[in-house]
């Protein structure tokens, strides 16, 4: 039997990977972000050094429409991915999920949002910091503040669902059949990212994680 190196060999590329520059940069909002190609480069190199592959596998999709507030028509797409890490000596696999969602106004939805999902998924497997907080995100305080709303009657329920938390729900239940029901009944106890929390932790325990 060959000795088991996968964990191992993933701990060492951590090491390696400690953090990345952010050389993107987004003109409209004015601030800086790790691309998907800085992220990529870093952790393949070090990957490729130890013969471990990482293979995606979509395992859910969904799109549903948007109008921007120039009135435009555009597509925001979910998706659920699932990536396996292989050790090319050992023989040994591991897999886990994550979500990423991207947003066109034609066909490449899709194509961000598994760039997104890939993304993101070497950034938390090797915990790699850029500086990048979501509490540090004042702008949602700021939104949050001016509403004259209490927290049951908050801007998710006019704006309904986002696309993750219904996706989420979809590959827990495998259909959408019941959705609005049931989110209507969640929405007055919890806020969404406490509902999207939720759903991971049903959807973890229906793969047996």
């Amino acid at each position: 039997m060959s000795e088991k190196t996968l964990v191992k060999k993933l701990a060492e590329v951590m090491k390696e990977v400690k953090y990345i520059q952010k050389t993107g940069l987004n003109k409209f909002h004015n601030y800086k972000y790790a691309t998907e190609a800085d992220v990529n480069e870093k952790v393949r190199e070090e990957l490729s050094k130890k013969n471990v592959i990482m293979i995606p596998n979509t395992k859910g999709h969904s799109v549903r429409e948007h109008t921007t507030s120039k009135g435009n028509r555009e597509y925001i797409v979910t998706v659920e991915v699932e990536f396996t890490f292989m050790d090319g000596d050992s023989g040994e696999s591991i897999s886990f999920t994550t979500f990423g969602e991207g947003q066109d106004p034609g066909d490449k939805g899709t194509y961000k949002a598994i760039t997104g999902a890939q993304k993101y998924a070497l950034m938390k497997a090797f915990m790699i910091p850029t500086g990048d907080d979501p509490e540090a995100d004042s702008s949602v305080d700021e939104r949050n503040q001016a509403s004259p709303q209490n927290p049951s009657q908050q801007s998710q329920s006019s704006q309904g669902p986002s696309s993750v938390i219904k996706a989420k729900y979809q590959t827990w239940k495998g259909n959408e059949n019941g959705f609005d029901l049931w989110y209507s009944s969640q929405s007055q106890k919890y806020n969404d990212r406490q509902i999207e929390h939720w759903l991971t932790q049903q959807i973890m325990k229906n793969k047996g994680a």
